[in-house]
């Protein structure tokens, strides 16, 4: 029996278009009015009789439909499919992620970090345990990833190459896909390291800069005072034809739109904004070290309308926009048995907010997991497929009950534990669709200056 998605999105957007959108598959489209009358009448009449006549325009309809997800041809339960998929993810042990801090030491003094001037290099011991739970499970490890973490890892270049070297050796024995990304401030992405980065499997790396250089300068400071900005950009100019650069600008209450466009003609002065993704980062006080930031901090519902007019911004301004609501098998790594983090001591943790505080480990690298432990179940436990709210949610799929931190660690409850989707998916999908109809424009340009040469 054929039978409509949970999971589908319809709003009218402009020149008497509809955009579509399925939380389920993430697939996004443009309908005409027409269609969407069609649609209307399709839905009512499979709603009365499963079994009823269609007409041409109907079942083309339905054809197209079909292949989007937003009708089955089938009475399936979606919900269970959801639960199903979110439980594979949660429990599958094909695949090993790891997050690496190689050190816990950074060369900035950011006004708001959690690190708190903290320091350590990995051990030759640590490496060494690292290395070894890494080929325990490689015989039954399709998938390896590492990220790059800390502080700041660069500052641990010779750490990420031995260890980069090692997975590498071992993805190639035991015939694991290896993957591998960074997130680092950016200041010592020299050309040298860039290079030794990309040979060691890095494929992106996510930089944060907290506005234009004259602001970022006061907020991301390096530890001797002396400024960053500059030298970022001339690092990211280079990088940016090795590997995929993410942009992250962290906004609290102090930035307005006039902020966020000049921080963009600094970035396309220098020719990178057609290299270089941008999304916008929630700045919380998330631990106690960084508590004195609180009130200049957005709820969640604030950073989601603010943020949607900084996505506006980036579109009329010519970047292209990356972030897409799409499905995701669980918030993070704390849902899965999986995913570790694992700082400097290798102390393994189950959140980016955790390294360095010993009270949230979960045990060490060197002794075996503990699944047990109460550091694991505390973040594990919630499972929104059972959850009265988010079972029944209509972007369930791409949000997966929020970040399981804010829910176990600060006692956050309601809508703020949710994506920011819950607040602003209508106008991001307008944002997006957008952005799809300018890339095929771009793309439909550059297909005729091709042809004509």
């Amino acid at each position: 029996m054929p039978k409509v998605s949970l999971y589908n999105h319809f709003q009218p957007w402009r020149d008497g278009l509809y955009i579509a959108y399925n939380a389920f598959t993430g697939a996004i489209a443009t309908m005409t009015g027409e269609n969407y009358a069609i649609y209307q009448k399709l839905t009512a009449k499979l709603a009365q009789n499963p079994l009823s006549d269609l007409n041409e325009e109907e079942m083309e309809l339905r054809r197209q439909l079909e292949y989007g997800h937003f009708l089955y041809p089938d009475d399936r339960d979606e919900r269970e499919s959801v639960k199903f998929i979110h439980s594979r993810a949660r429990y599958g042990q094909s695949s090993l992620a790891l997050t690496i801090a190689p050190t816990m030491a950074c060369n900035m003094a950011c006004k708001y970090c959690f690190e708190e001037n903290k320091t350590g290099r990995m051990s030759a011991e640590t490496i060494k345990a690292l290395v070894k739970f890494v080929k325990k499970r490689a015989p039954f490890t399709e998938k390896l990833f590492a990220g790059w973490y800390g502080g700041e890892p660069l500052l641990a270049m010779d750490i990420i190459e031995e260890l980069g070297s090692a997975f590498i050796k071992l993805s190639n024995e035991h015939e694991m896909v290896y993957s591998s990304s960074m997130i680092s401030n950016g200041y010592l992405l020299t050309p040298e390291n860039t290079d030794r980065l990309e040979q060691l499997g890095v494929g992106n790396i996510q930089i944060t800069i907290d506005g234009p250089s004259r602001l970022h300068n006061e907020k991301r400071p390096l530890k001797n005072g002396q400024p960053s900005f500059d030298t970022i950009i001339d690092n990211m100019i280079y990088a940016s034809d090795k590997m995929g650069l993410s942009l992250r600008i962290n906004v609290d209450k102090s930035f307005r739109a006039e902020i966020i466009a000049e921080l963009l003609d600094e970035i396309d002065a220098v020719g990178l904004r057609e290299k270089v993704s941008v999304h916008f980062g929630k700045i919380e006080a998330s631990t106690r070290a960084c508590a004195n930031i609180s009130e200049t901090c957005f709820n969640m519902a604030e950073f989601a309308r603010i943020t949607t007019d900084f996505y506006g911004l980036l579109l009329d301004n010519g970047f292209r926009i990356d972030l897409l609501p799409s499905p995701t098998t669980g918030a993070c790594m704390a849902q899965t048995v999986s995913g570790f983090l694992i700082d400097s001591d290798g102390d393994i943790y189950r959140c980016f907010n955790h390294p360095g505080d010993k009270e949230k480990s979960m045990g060490n690298i060197s002794a075996d997991i503990d699944f047990q432990h109460p550091n694991f179940t505390r973040m594990f436990r919630f499972n929104p497929c059972d959850d009265q709210t988010c079972s029944v949610c209509n972007i369930l799929p791409i949000c997966m009950g929020g970040c399981p931190s804010r829910r176990e660690d600060r006692g956050i409850t309601g809508e703020e534990l949710c994506q920011t989707w819950k607040h602003n998916l209508e106008p991001m999908l307008e944002i997006i669709a957008r952005s799809k109809l300018n890339e095929q424009a771009k793309g439909q340009i550059r297909a005729e200056a091709k042809g004509s040469k």
